[in-house]
């Protein structure tokens, strides 16, 4: 191989590394939710398009609260900075992963469903 040659894919090794590639952002279409109870990090969201039921599940608390196509939401700080509180409907997308999520919350718990979610709220 000559000199020429390595230098081609030497250079064109380093332009290729040097783009980073990024897992692309699996996400639904927009959903009608609502909240159905909150307390500190802790959020149950009901979903109320009949068409995305399956993406919550039945769940019936310690307490014998019954609740219908509900899930945990996964990135409760992003959340709590929309603004939304329990019994407010709002539209969201379930999306596979947080963009961030550090902030301050209470030490409380909140009993909540197995199944969770991170959202984007619209």
């Amino acid at each position: 191989m000559n000199r020429y040659a390595m230098w081609v894919i030497l250079i064109s090794g380093l332009l290729f590394s040097s783009f980073q590639c990024e897992k692309m952002l699996n996400e639904s279409p927009p959903i009608k939710m609502k909240l159905v109870a909150s307390f500190c990090a802790y959020h149950i969201v009901q979903i109320q398009d009949s068409a995305y039921y399956s993406q919550g599940m039945n769940w019936t608390n310690s307490q014998g609260t019954a609740f219908q196509h509900v899930f945990a939401v996964k990135n409760p700080c992003d959340f709590a900075r929309s603004g939304i509180r329990v019994g407010d409907e709002f539209t969201a997308s379930i999306t596979d992963r947080a963009d961030s999520d550090n902030c301050t919350v209470c030490l409380g718990y909140m009993e909540t469903p197995p199944l969770q979610h991170a959202i984007k709220v619209q």
